[in-house]
């Protein structure tokens, strides 16, 4: 008898002990991945209405082809002149918007196309290059200007300024002409 109460009371321990440890886990705050049928919300995005990315977006180039583009001449205005001291030099035509942007008022002699001005590089910037998208600027990357100015007058002279997006260095818009005003 003593060994059958042994025997038993060995069984109801390991039983118990098995019943308890195999209790159920409860909540304990974890972020635990699941099915997105068992998951609340909107199957993983808290905030709909600002879509999460993860890694990097592709940015796509919406220019495809190179173009040119000849400045001056018979339907172009020059809105800023060497009257007022200005340290740009604007050419309109249309929609096309040419800018030479210079650290002082120019003088004359050659400055070298940079990304910003500094005493001896202008920059240049191409809003709406024809045969390119609307909307887009180009940055002048590569060339020269030459400017001459007197008391009353500045021309600026370029032949073959490169100029590309921001962001892509192809396709590339070629730029050449003078601006200026009197």
């Amino acid at each position: 008898m003593k060994k059958q109460f042994l025997i038993i009371s060995g069984l109801a321990i390991i039983s118990a002990s098995i019943i308890f440890s195999c209790k159920k886990k409860g909540d304990d705050n974890r972020i635990t991945p699941t099915y997105k049928e068992d998951a609340t919300g909107t199957g993983g995005n808290p905030n709909v209405g600002n879509q999460t990315v993860t890694g990097t977006a592709t940015i796509t180039n919406p220019a495809t082809q190179n173009s040119s583009l000849l400045v001056g001449g018979a339907g172009w205005s020059n809105p800023t002149c060497i009257s007022t001291n200005s340290i740009t030099l604007k050419g309109l035509n249309g929609s096309i918007e040419v800018t030479l942007s210079f650290l002082f008022p120019p003088t004359s002699g050659t400055y070298a196309i940079a990304a910003s001005p500094n005493a001896q590089a202008c920059s240049m910037t191409v809003l709406n290059a024809p045969n390119q998208p609307a909307g887009l600027v180009w940055y002048g990357k590569t060339g020269q200007v030459v400017v001459n100015t007197t008391t009353t007058a500045i021309n600026a002279s370029f032949t073959g300024v490169q100029c590309t997006q921001q962001n892509f260095n192809f396709p590339a818009v070629g730029v050449s002409g003078n601006l200026g005003c009197n």
